[in-house]
């Protein structure tokens, strides 16, 4: 979203609900990112998802002035609910074997994932896309580690709709190898296996929605309401396969989806 557009957004609904919660997280939110201390929201309440997706588009528009989401984080805890997504800066998205930083995270969260490459554009449109139009602009599905932390002080007691404005923890993301023949894994069968430092978690077919593929139309269609289109390039990572697991400076993070390929960041 362009910055233009995050404004005008944010002046729409701070004429809807008043100059109050919505602006109110949107500063707490950049001033976390700028100072490096978490904000401190108990007294700001943010109501619905709406509120949290015009926080969104305030704070990236606000960090990163001119550019355009290089990827995006999409996931629910079941098909049974709706979706919710973030966008993923370009300066956030790194390549295997990666190096990052422990030591300018609040909490270094790691998770495994599978994440999707579109070859081809996905532009705005008023109809929406049909899943056999999304899945031919897939160009090829790769290993991805989702590095995980907060801008929220309390962020283990925060409501649903904060921890969306606050980009649902999203600090990163690491792509690693993958295959062009996605649309013959067998995702209820998929195995995987992360390694964090010297913990190893083994699981098969375990995505919350199934097949993540199924995540992506959502995608395309949220994209779209929000007058956003996707670009060949553009990743899109599709959630966890083992929760959350917390690593620590000097581990090791390695994700390996058999038969797609694998992903490394080393946690410094």
């Amino acid at each position: 979203m362009t910055r233009e557009k995050a404004n005008e957004a944010l002046v729409q609904a701070m004429r809807k609900h008043g100059a109050t919660a919505i602006s109110k997280a949107a500063k707490l939110l950049l001033d976390a990112y700028r100072t490096k201390v978490p904000a401190a929201t108990d007294g700001v309440a943010l109501h619905d998802e709406e509120e949290a997706y015009r926080v969104q588009d305030a704070v990236f528009a606000a960090l990163w002035a001119g550019s355009r989401p290089a990827a995006w984080k999409v996931g629910g805890p079941s098909d049974k609910v709706t979706p919710t997504a973030a966008p993923i800066p370009p300066e956030n998205l790194y390549h295997s074997p990666a190096s990052v930083a422990g030591a300018r995270m609040h909490m270094i969260g790691v998770e495994c994932e599978v994440a999707f490459r579109l070859a081809k554009d996905l532009p705005p449109r008023s109809r929406p896309y049909s899943e056999r139009s999304v899945a031919a602009a897939v160009g090829e599905v790769l290993v991805a580690i989702e590095l995980c932390d907060t801008r929220l002080a309390n962020w283990k007691k925060a409501s649903g709709p904060w921890m969306l404005a606050d980009f649902q923890n999203s600090s990163g993301l690491v792509l690693g190898s993958g295959t062009k023949d996605w649309q013959k894994i067998d995702f209820l069968q998929q195995e995987a296996e992360f390694k964090i430092g010297r913990r190893l978690v083994k699981v098969k077919g375990v995505h919350s929605f199934g097949n993540p593929f199924r995540l992506l139309p959502w995608l395309t269609k949220h994209c779209m309401q929000r007058g956003l289109g996707l670009h060949a390039g553009d990743v899109i990572t599709t959630g966890s396969w083992t929760g959350l697991e917390i690593a620590r400076p000097g581990d090791e993070v390695t994700a390996r989806f058999s038969g797609i390929g694998e992903a490394t960041v080393r946690i410094l």
